[in-house]
Protein backbone atom coordinates (compact mmCIF):
# COMPACT_ATOMS: atom_id res chain seq x y z
CA UNK A 1 0.00 0.00 0.00
CA UNK A 2 1.30 3.49 -0.45
CA UNK A 3 2.72 5.89 2.24
CA UNK A 4 3.16 2.60 4.24
CA UNK A 5 -0.59 2.33 5.50
CA UNK A 6 -1.50 -0.84 7.36
CA UNK A 7 -4.03 -2.26 5.45
CA UNK A 8 -7.51 -2.94 7.64
CA UNK A 9 -8.44 -6.31 8.11
CA UNK A 10 -12.35 -6.64 7.33
CA UNK A 11 -12.68 -10.01 7.70
CA UNK A 12 -15.08 -11.99 10.06
CA UNK A 13 -13.74 -15.62 11.06
CA UNK A 14 -15.77 -18.12 12.85
CA UNK A 15 -12.77 -17.16 16.19
CA UNK A 16 -14.64 -14.00 16.75
CA UNK A 17 -18.37 -15.60 16.96
CA UNK A 18 -19.89 -16.65 19.82
CA UNK A 19 -21.19 -19.98 18.84
CA UNK A 20 -22.54 -21.65 22.07
CA UNK A 21 -25.39 -21.37 24.05
CA UNK A 22 -22.40 -21.80 27.51
CA UNK A 23 -20.63 -18.78 25.71
CA UNK A 24 -23.75 -16.39 25.48
CA UNK A 25 -24.68 -17.13 29.04
CA UNK A 26 -21.70 -16.83 30.11
CA UNK A 27 -21.42 -13.33 28.87
CA UNK A 28 -25.22 -12.38 29.61
CA UNK A 29 -24.84 -13.56 33.40
CA UNK A 30 -21.82 -12.07 33.89
CA UNK A 31 -21.20 -8.90 31.86
CA UNK A 32 -22.04 -5.30 31.96
CA UNK A 33 -25.52 -4.58 30.77
CA UNK A 34 -25.80 -1.88 28.22
CA UNK A 35 -29.02 -0.50 26.71
CA UNK A 36 -29.90 1.21 23.12
CA UNK A 37 -33.13 2.18 21.90
CA UNK A 38 -33.27 -1.01 19.11
CA UNK A 39 -30.67 -3.48 21.12
CA UNK A 40 -29.30 -4.78 24.67
CA UNK A 41 -25.65 -5.14 24.85
CA UNK A 42 -23.82 -7.17 27.42
CA UNK A 43 -19.91 -6.79 27.01
CA UNK A 44 -17.44 -9.37 28.93
CA UNK A 45 -13.51 -9.21 29.00
CA UNK A 46 -12.30 -12.48 27.67
CA UNK A 47 -8.50 -13.68 28.12
CA UNK A 48 -8.16 -14.32 24.17
CA UNK A 49 -6.52 -10.87 22.72
CA UNK A 50 -9.44 -10.68 20.35
CA UNK A 51 -13.34 -9.87 20.51
CA UNK A 52 -16.24 -11.79 19.86
CA UNK A 53 -19.38 -11.51 18.93
CA UNK A 54 -23.03 -13.06 19.55
CA UNK A 55 -25.97 -11.71 18.21
CA UNK A 56 -29.64 -12.99 19.19
CA UNK A 57 -32.99 -11.61 17.69
CA UNK A 58 -35.96 -13.35 18.89
CA UNK A 59 -39.17 -14.76 16.77
CA UNK A 60 -41.62 -11.59 19.09
CA UNK A 61 -38.92 -9.21 16.59
CA UNK A 62 -40.33 -10.50 13.60
CA UNK A 63 -40.45 -12.84 10.46
CA UNK A 64 -36.93 -14.94 9.90
CA UNK A 65 -36.72 -12.52 6.73
CA UNK A 66 -36.42 -9.81 9.57
CA UNK A 67 -34.68 -11.15 11.85
CA UNK A 68 -31.92 -12.51 9.72
CA UNK A 69 -31.28 -8.96 8.18
CA UNK A 70 -31.50 -7.36 11.72
CA UNK A 71 -28.31 -10.09 12.23
CA UNK A 72 -26.62 -9.23 8.98
CA UNK A 73 -26.78 -5.79 9.83
CA UNK A 74 -25.22 -6.37 13.05
CA UNK A 75 -22.22 -8.62 11.75
CA UNK A 76 -21.46 -5.64 9.21
CA UNK A 77 -21.45 -3.19 11.76
CA UNK A 78 -18.46 -5.36 13.53
CA UNK A 79 -16.87 -6.66 10.72
CA UNK A 80 -16.56 -3.22 9.63
CA UNK A 81 -15.41 -1.27 13.46
CA UNK A 82 -13.44 -4.14 15.22
CA UNK A 83 -10.22 -2.25 14.72
CA UNK A 84 -12.38 0.73 17.18
CA UNK A 85 -13.87 -1.68 19.40
CA UNK A 86 -11.85 -2.62 22.68
CA UNK A 87 -9.98 -5.85 22.00
CA UNK A 88 -10.66 -8.97 24.64
CA UNK A 89 -13.82 -8.86 24.76
CA UNK A 90 -17.00 -10.67 24.26
CA UNK A 91 -20.03 -8.88 23.22
CA UNK A 92 -23.79 -10.07 22.97
CA UNK A 93 -26.20 -8.02 21.31
CA UNK A 94 -29.96 -8.68 21.36
CA UNK A 95 -31.68 -7.37 19.27
CA UNK A 96 -35.54 -5.31 20.30
CA UNK A 97 -38.54 -4.65 18.15
CA UNK A 98 -37.12 -0.86 17.40
CA UNK A 99 -34.32 -2.74 15.19
CA UNK A 100 -36.70 -3.43 12.62
CA UNK A 101 -36.06 -1.61 9.69
CA UNK A 102 -33.05 0.21 10.56
CA UNK A 103 -29.95 -0.19 8.00
CA UNK A 104 -26.43 -0.20 8.74
CA UNK A 105 -25.78 3.69 9.28
CA UNK A 106 -28.80 3.62 11.69
CA UNK A 107 -27.38 0.46 13.64
CA UNK A 108 -23.59 1.72 13.39
CA UNK A 109 -24.74 5.13 15.21
CA UNK A 110 -26.62 3.15 17.93
CA UNK A 111 -23.82 0.34 18.45
CA UNK A 112 -21.10 2.62 18.02
CA UNK A 113 -22.00 4.99 21.15
CA UNK A 114 -22.32 2.03 23.14
CA UNK A 115 -19.22 -0.37 21.79
CA UNK A 116 -16.70 2.25 20.70
CA UNK A 117 -14.92 4.75 23.28
CA UNK A 118 -15.12 8.40 22.78
CA UNK A 119 -11.27 8.67 21.97
CA UNK A 120 -11.63 6.60 18.80
CA UNK A 121 -14.65 8.15 17.22
CA UNK A 122 -14.23 10.89 14.85
CA UNK A 123 -15.95 13.91 15.92
CA UNK A 124 -18.99 15.49 14.05
CA UNK A 125 -16.89 18.39 13.23
CA UNK A 126 -13.69 15.92 11.96
CA UNK A 127 -16.23 13.84 9.71
CA UNK A 128 -17.73 17.12 8.21
CA UNK A 129 -14.49 18.80 7.90
CA UNK A 130 -13.49 15.40 5.75
CA UNK A 131 -16.87 15.60 3.98
CA UNK A 132 -15.92 19.06 2.80
CA UNK A 133 -12.50 18.55 1.46
CA UNK A 134 -13.33 15.55 -0.53
CA UNK A 135 -15.82 17.91 -1.89
CA UNK A 136 -13.02 20.86 -3.01
CA UNK A 137 -10.96 17.95 -4.60
CA UNK A 138 -13.73 16.98 -6.69
CA UNK A 139 -13.89 20.26 -8.03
Amino acid sequence: MAGGAVPLDHSFTKGERLLKRVEFLAVTEGGKKLHTRSFIVFVRPNKLGLSRIGITVTKKVGSSVVRNRIKRVVREFFRLNKALIETGIDIVVIAKKEAVGKGLRDISLELGRALIPASKTPSHDMAHDMAGNMEEMRG
